[in-house]
């Protein structure tokens, strides 16, 4: 049974998976289809100590693979398992698979065998069954292909369903980094699972400006988020965030327009930033915002003109660092803090 990440802190929670990735880095290494007699997994395992290549070689249409039991080799739980009994996780860390990304696949593996084993944790609500944690594109690959019918798996099954999928966020990064689509996108299952944004943004190591960019993905209309997955490495989260700026200020039509000119013009981001502020600028025409509410206090005042707060109060001494406590805790439920990349390339464009 998988265990629980509930009560632990977010350093523990990434102490943990450092653990668990080490313990997994060590995998097999394999280049060539295999020659001379059949060998048992355990057989081959007990090879990869005496430093032999080994592989996983294509299943002919006609050929079926024996079942096969697990075998512990160096603390880790390796087993060959049909790629039929591998579902998808739900926490996914990758958003993007593409048509010609799966037949690429389907094409090393048909030529080159199984280099590495894929990582997988039992389905704790379907007996006999796995939750990929790290290697679908390989499984879909052999679905969609009739590539292989079994792959050699890593079982790990002191991992949770989150835990699983902060492995395969954290292998994916270092092996084939994420789009920021795939990050967004990631860590809005997250959050919409129990997370809190502030935890996922620790674990995944990003500020809190950033993160704000990032669900800003989230925000974007259908008709946006489609022109987004054709061109995903086209649209990180500061575009995200400057479209849904637009949006915002000017509808999807017009956010939908500059969206395709940004992609199909190969403009840079600067030249998108600066679209939007053009676009969402103050108008040539004065408007008199006038003030909607004023509460004057004996130590300070507080004024709201249209969408702007403003306060001015000054705070005993011991009362200073609860009260600065309370409310930037009520800024950071709507204040979106400028990242440096965006500070960066508004200086650029002066």
């Amino acid at each position: 049974m998988a265990k629980s990440s509930k009560g632990i802190s977010d350093e523990e929670f990434n102490a943990q998976l450092r653990a668990e990735r080490t313990r997994s880095s060590t995998g097999m290494v394999m280049t060539k289809p295999p020659t001379g007699p059949s060998k048992s997994l355990e057989e081959m395992l007990k090879d990869q100590d005496r430093e032999e290549v080994l592989t996983t070689a294509p299943v002919l249409p006609e050929e079926k693979q024996p079942v096969l039991q697990a075998t512990h080799v160096q603390g880790k739980k390796l087993q060959m398992i049909d790629v039929a009994l591998i579902d998808a996780n739900p926490l996914a860390p990758r958003e993007v698979y593409t048509a010609q990304m799966i037949l690429a696949r389907s094409e090393a593996l048909r030529t080159q065998g199984q280099h590495d084993p894929i990582h997988v944790i039992p389905n704790p609500e379907k007996s006999g069954r796995y939750i990929i944690c790290d290697g679908w594109t390989r499984v879909q690959a052999c679905k969609k292909h009739n590539v292989l019918e079994q792959l050699l798996a890593e079982i790990h099954e002191n991992l949770s369903l989150e835990e699983s999928a902060w492995f395969g966020y954290q292998q994916n990064e270092e092996r084939q980094q994420h789009c920021d689509l795939d990050r967004a996108m990631f860590y809005e299952k997250l959050i919409s699972a129990g997370e809190t944004a502030i935890s996922v943004a620790n674990k995944a190591q990003v500020s809190a400006s950033q993160m704000s960019f990032y669900r800003s993905f989230a925000k974007l209309p259908v008709d946006v988020l489609e022109i987004v997955k054709e061109f995903p490495e086209k649209f990180s989260a500061t575009v995200a965030y400057q479209i849904q700026k637009l949006v915002a200020g000017c509808g999807v039509r017009k956010a939908v327009n500059l969206a395709l000119k940004f992609a199909n013009e190969d403009h840079t981001q600067a030249w998108l930033i600066n679209q939007v502020q053009l676009l969402t600028g103050p108008s040539s025409s004065k408007t008199v915002t006038r003030t909607t509410k004023q509460i004057r206090y004996s130590n300070g005042v507080y004024k709201q003109k249209g969408e702007f707060f403003e306060l001015n109060i000054s705070v005993l001494p011991e009362q200073k660092e609860e009260f600065a406590t309370a409310l930037e805790r009520l800024l950071a439920t709507v204040a979106i803090e400028a990242p440096q990349m965006e500070q960066d390339e508004s200086k650029k464009m002066k």
